[in-house]
């Protein structure tokens, strides 16, 4: 038997799920998140409540109000956004704000779970459902802030502080790895391949084979069903385009780089040689300088001994004749010179 084409079930929210008829679908969705039976109320006016075509960016979401009166948003990302942590904070927030009216007590602020299912990967882990609530912990004791008896009669069925504060869940579609072993993951395999395989038991995806069957759409659904698929594959071909682009311009913009490092680097190699060969000629020439200095000292000396009759010519012959051959021959035969002339006076 030919398995049912299903929609896309961002598109589902947008156009089929708000219907009181195919409440069923979503309550089953949520129902396998936070593993607990959710009968939903009403569907509540939401942010992207207008058509797709005036939307800029593939998001949509959808706003419900269950029986105990908890505010559900649960919203689909198809684009890469490197603010939407932030951007979930802000619709929560604002959920808060809207849903308190004027007057109304604290103590009034109603639950809101964001659910939010997203074809992207949003930040570094490994794991394809992360849960993040508020929780209050001792800084010393570690123990978790608990509400007081009075507290839960009030605001049944919280028990602890977090329970009154949104809780927020995050879908990463493609990391899930096909493998289905509880309700949700069943869901997590719709959402990603669009079909539902026989032996699945999650609640909710009995009535999606029947809501979200595409043969079954009207006309007009369909054609705007197609004019969606065919705006995300434009999309996803010109962020690939771009992406492309970039690379290839990085891929240049490095080639061209290391051109010009190369280049820069034989200058900046040859200035420094430069400046390496001067400051060791300058070295050396110190060194030769106070070298020479030194045995022009002892020459000297051996010439003035020789002046005062301490030592005989042959003697001061030979002393000076030692130093040649030690890179000063020059400043020997000086000397040598000046013995022969001051030998040869009468």
């Amino acid at each position: 038997m030919k398995k049912k084409q299903l929609v896309r079930f961002d598109w589902a929210i947008k156009k089929i799920l708000r219907q009181k008829a195919n409440f069923k679908v979503l309550e089953g969705f949520i129902s396998s998140i936070l593993n607990r039976d959710i009968r939903i109320k009403q569907i509540l006016e939401s942010e992207s409540n207008q058509d797709f075509e005036l939307q800029k960016y593939n998001r949509v979401d959808i706003l419900c109000l269950d029986e105990d009166k908890e505010l559900i948003i649960v919203e689909v990302q198809v684009e890469y956004q490197l603010d939407y942590l932030q951007r979930m904070l802000f619709s929560s927030s604002r959920l808060v704000t809207e849903y308190l009216h004027t007057g109304q007590k604290y103590g009034e602020i109603q639950k809101i779970y964001s659910i939010n299912i997203l074809y992207f990967d949003p930040g570094t882990g490994k794991d394809y459902v992360y849960r993040g609530i508020t929780e209050f912990r001792g800084l010393h004791t570690q123990e978790k802030l608990s509400l007081n008896p009075t507290q839960q009669s009030k605001f049944t069925p919280a028990k602890d502080a977090s329970d009154l504060y949104p809780e927020y869940w995050l879908i990463s579609v493609e990391r899930f790895n096909e493998t289905a072993k509880v309700p949700l993951d069943e869901w997590i395999y719709f959402l990603k391949n669009e079909k539902v395989e026989p032996h699945f038991t999650a609640p909710g995806l009995s009535e999606a084979l029947t809501a979200l069957d595409i043969l079954k759409l009207s006309a007009r659904n369909r054609q705007d069903y197609n004019r969606y698929i065919n705006r995300l594959r434009d999309e996803a071909s010109r962020a690939d385009t771009q992406q492309t682009l970039r690379e290839e311009a990085w891929a240049d913009g490095m080639h061209r780089g290391m051109q010009q490092g190369i280049q820069q680097g034989l200058q900046q190699g040859i200035q420094q040689g430069i400046q390496q060969g001067i400051q060791q000629g300058i070295q050396q020439g110190i060194q030769q300088g106070i070298e020479m200095g030194i045995e022009k000292g002892k020459l000297s000396s051996i010439f003035e001994l020789y002046q005062e009759g301490i030592l005989d010519k042959t003697t001061a012959d030979l002393k000076i004749r030692a130093f040649l051959g030690q890179g000063f021959d020059e400043l020997v035969d000086s000397y040598l010179s000046q013995l022969s002339k001051k030998a040869s006076r009468p």
